[in-house]
């Protein structure tokens, strides 16, 4: 099955990709000068110096030649410096085998060397952080290009340390009764009144599940009470509130416990949120985020991957745990396609990329004072300031990755948009050359609480979300995933 996949995709990729050369020989790929494309680019320019949010930070960039090049600013242990070193990471495994590679991985090493998975559940981005011990390993394991048993058992141990945190978030934050019983909330604590409880976001899909199948795929989640149904679980009970199937978008949060949780209540008080038509008890928010729809269709591209992986190591499918179920996958590549279409359909036809709120153009503005945008405090602009819709990178960038990553697998058929959409990334947001490579125009954040009412104005105004142009971390991560799958199609 893989196999045949595999051949589809190639095919359709080299179709999309006929005017970009082929990949140079590999003694060629083994010299030090850089053959690679923006991946290498960026990743050299803005290794030490990214921003997590308003703060500059960064990565050791060690070279046996040149030295270590250490950050002004040592990047902390946190989701927006995982996304990044997973990007990182991601272009290190494809050209590992080139020597001007090795200075991203020997630095990240001693990076990670200094880290500890977290083992307690509460927060599914911090868990999502693990998935950067996942590429140290397989540099450090045995046959690996940088073996060293001391690393590589120090990075299953924190493998298996995110495992455990998956279990704790589990035991801990699993929605309890009603349609979405089974589902994680994305955040929570044990008091159902405060944070985030009873809800899911697309952003979880990402952090949660997509982490665990790659951890159940490397066996770091034996001994935990985690299985293949657990991955499929958490979007056989999001996908049905998610997913407006007359948009063809999915909505960025569900919310069970309405009456019963702070945020939520607010949040409906203030007239957005709905009752999903098919469970009148479940709520979704109001708007379509693009980068929300991001991560949830990288996290089924992932998902469905390590099935593959599984499978190609097992050698069987069966009905459910200890391997993944053949039905399983084929509903998950259903959802895929469905929300990979969906997207396709949205995608700008003149640039390529993707709209900050999917279901408008740059005729959608904000103004403060005019708009709901919950407290007047919470806003980004100044009194009577507007913003209109625009083309986002960080959703962009995820976007095209799972385009391109899907086709590559062969688990959909988008080369052309995903080609389209990355040759509009470069031409819309990256500016500048060699160490000022910038990456412009991302959403600094957003979520939805008391005071972020998850309205078009507040995705546009709120306090939390303005536009930063300034290489911040979520697109730089998401971008180095882009682009290495752009490569990996057009190199050949």
């Amino acid at each position: 099955m893989k196999r045949q996949y595999l051949i589809f995709s190639i095919a359709i990729l080299l179709s999309a990709c006929g005017t970009i050369g082929k990949r140079p020989d590999s003694d060629v790929r083994n010299d030090r000068e850089m053959v690679a494309g923006y991946s290498a680019k960026m990743i050299n320019a803005r290794m030490t110096a990214w921003h997590n949010k308003d703060a500059e930070v960064g990565f050791p960039n060690a070279n046996s030649t040149n030295g270590v090049t250490n950050p002004a600013i040592p990047a902390s242990w946190d989701y927006v410096p995982g996304v990044v070193a997973k990007g990182i990471l991601d272009v290190w495994e494809y050209y590992q085998d080139s020597a001007w590679a090795d200075a991203w991985y020997e630095g990240l090493c001693a990076w990670g060397l200094t880290k500890t998975a977290t083992d307690k559940g509460g927060i599914l981005d911090d868990l999502n952080c693990t998935k950067v011990f996942l590429g140290l390993y397989n540099g450090a394991k045995p046959g690996g290009r940088f073996e060293n048993a001391a690393n590589a058992a120090y990075f299953m141990e924190q493998l298996r340390r995110g495992a455990r945190g998956l279990e704790d978030h589990k035991n801990r934050y699993t929605i309890a009764s009603g349609g979405a019983a089974g589902g994680w909330m994305h955040k929570a604590t044990a008091d159902p009144s405060k944070s985030y409880y009873g809800q899911m976001w697309c952003d979880g899909a990402y952090m949660g599940p997509a982490l665990l199948a790659q951890l159940l795929a490397c066996g770091a989640a034996e001994g935990t009470n985690l299985g293949w149904n657990d991955v499929y679980d958490q979007f056989e009970v999001s996908w049905p509130y998610l997913w407006d199937e007359e948009k063809q978008l999915p909505y960025h949060v569900l919310f069970t416990d309405v009456q019963l949780n702070n945020n939520a209540r607010a949040i409906y008080e203030a007239g957005h949120l709905y009752p999903c038509a098919n469970d009148p008890a479940i709520y979704h928010s109001e708007e379509y985020w693009g980068r929300a729809a991001g991560w949830y269709i990288l996290a089924l591209v992932d998902v469905l991957e390590a099935y593959l992986e599984n499978l190609e190591h097992s050698g069987e499918w069966s009905e459910g745990d200890p391997l993944p179920s053949a039905q399983h996958f084929d509903e998950l590549r259903e959802m895929l396609t469905q929300l990979a279409d969906g997207l396709v359909a949205r995608q700008d036809k003149e640039t390529g990329c993707w709209y900050q709120l999917l279901a408008y153009g740059p005729e959608k503005c904000a103004t403060q004072g005019i708009d709901d945008t919950g407290s007047a405090k919470y806003t980004n602009v100044e009194a009577g300031g507007t913003q209109c819709n625009y083309l986002e990178s960080s959703a962009s960038c995820l976007i095209t990755a799972a385009l391109l990553k899907g086709t590559r697998l062969g688990l959909i058929n988008h080369a052309e948009a995903g080609k389209r959409g990355f040759e509009g990334i470069v031409k819309q947001f990256v500016r500048g050359e060699g160490a000022d490579l910038t990456i412009l125009a991302s959403c600094q954040s957003a979520g939805l609480s008391k005071d972020r009412n998850g309205s078009a104005a507040y995705y546009l105004i709120g306090k939390d979300v303005p536009i930063q142009n300034n290489t911040e971390g979520k697109v730089l991560g998401a971008f180095l995933m882009a682009s290495v799958e752009y490569e990996r199609a057009c190199q050949r």
